[in-house]
Formats: C-alpha cells, sequence, structure tokens
C-alpha cells in the first residue's frame, strides 16, 4: 500500500481526480456512503474541506457494464490516457499508477473502450472514477463518467432515444418543489405523465435501432425505469452507460 496523508483539498466540490494525488489506496467491499469524514473550514474567503481521518479508496468490479464490451468512447481530458500495454495491469488496480506516455482524447475518439471498474471514496461525496481500456489494451485510464459515451450516441436514429430522455432529465430539475412521498419518489401526476409519455417515445425510438444498438438502447432503458428514474428526478446511475451522455 502507498500511504500518503491527506490534510486539505482547496475544491468546494470534493472529486476523486484530486483525491488520487494524496491519498492511500484500500481495496475492500462497497459500504454507505455520507460524509461523516468530512468537516469544512472557512478561510479568507476559501472553503477548506479538512479531512477527519484518511478516506478509503473503494474499487470495485462492474459487470454490467463489462458484459456490455467495448462501446464506450472517451471524449474528455478530465483524467489522463495512458499509452502502453504494460500499463494494463499496473492502472487495474493502483490508480495512483502513472504511465510515462499520454493521449490526446481527440486522437482516439473513435476507439472503443470496455468499463471494467469503479472507484469511489468511503464517506466522501464526489464523482466516481471508471477504468477504461482498450480491446489491445494499449489504452487505459481511470475516467469520471462524464467524460464517456456510447460510441453511437451522436448518431441521428439515437438521437431520437436520447432527446426525451433530456427531457425528464430537465424536467428534474424544474421540479424540486413537487410533492414527494415518503420514500422521496415525486407523486404530482403531470409531472409523473410527462415523463413517462418522453419514456415510451425514447423506447419506441430505441425500438427501431437495429443489431446491438438496439440491444443496448432497450437494455439501459429497462434499467433506468427498474431504477426509478423515470418516476423520480433522474440520476446517473453507477452503472447506466446510457444516461451518462444526457
Amino acid at each position: 500500500m502507498k500511504s500518503r496523508r491527506i490534510i486539505t483539498t482547496l475544491l468546494t466540490t470534493i472529486s476523486l481526480a484530486t483525491l488520487l494525488g494524496t491519498t492511500s489506496i484500500t481495496v475492500n467491499a462497497a459500504s454507505n456512503r455520507t460524509n461523516k469524514t468530512v468537516a469544512t473550514k472557512h478561510v479568507k474567503n476559501k472553503d477548506y474541506f479538512v479531512f477527519k481521518k484518511r478516506p478509503k479508496l473503494i474499487i470495485k468490479n462492474m459487470p454490467r457494464l463489462s458484459k456490455l464490451g467495448y462501446v464506450i468512447n472517451v471524449n474528455s481530458s478530465a483524467q489522463p490516457i495512458y499509452v502502453g500495454k504494460s500499463n494494463y495491469k499496473k492502472l487495474l488496480n493502483d490508480p495512483l499508477f502513472k504511465g510515462t506516455k499520454t493521449i490526446d482524447p481527440k486522437k482516439i475518439e473513435h476507439v472503443r473502450f470496455k468499463v471494467t471498474k469503479v472507484m469511489f471514496f468511503d464517506d466522501v461525496s464526489g464523482s466516481p472514477l471508471y477504468f477504461v481500456t482498450s480491446k489491445d489494451h494499449k489504452y487505459n485510464g481511470w475516467t469520471p463518467n462524464a467524460g464517456l459515451q456510447y460510441y453511437a450516441i451522436n448518431s441521428k436514429p439515437f438521437q431520437r432515444v436520447i432527446k426525451p430522455l433530456k427531457r425528464i432529465g430537465e424536467r428534474g430539475l424544474k421540479g424540486k418543489h413537487l410533492k414527494v412521498n415518503s420514500k422521496g419518489m415525486i407523486t404530482d401526476r403531470k409531472w409523473l405523465a410527462q415523463n413517462e409519455h418522453d419514456f415510451a417515445l425514447a423506447v419506441k425510438a430505441a425500438k427501431r435501432l437495429k443489431g446491438n444498438q438496439r440491444k443496448f438502447a432497450l437494455g439501459s432503458l429497462m434499467q433506468m425505469k427498474r431504477d426509478g428514474s423515470v418516476r423520480n428526478v433522474m440520476i446517473k446511475e453507477l452503472d447506466n452507460a446510457l444516461l451518462w451522455g444526457i
């Protein structure tokens, strides 16, 4: 284990990209995520997040995402993508590993990646990072899902699926003051009817796709429904790659 002590981070929003440069690694099973680890301190017009104890880094396999195969494009430079097959095993379980050569995502925009693992800090809010690797393991790295998207998501047929989902997402941002039940689910009938209508349009468009694209879209939509994103504020679930592109 590599031991490095975290003292503070100067960001108002804690991100894994920030913490990775200063923390130690523990590979462990998943546990509940709260903010008991962090205290906020205000100093000279800046908010500092002071860690009461060393955060534990959780690394989990993502079988649902792995089964999708090589269908993800990397479209962000938020985290480096390293070049070289020799980096694959080193990066797989050691997010602190730094390869010697990186590549601009624009140069690999058509390369397809597989997502195999996710990592996040226990008791610390922040965007999780995902381990991505190309088919030949030439390109590897850890990156947030905001930098990942399904390879065909910008095609005209696929955009017919995405557009109604975006309306659901935008409606969710405006639904903060709607009535909710004891489980926190929104109960406003008009709001729900609009969501159900747009979801039906997305399913209809997905059924018009062909082959693996159709299978991916329909599977992701059914997962979205099971997870409650249609009847609640839509969130970008850890293992629903379709929603990452919205």
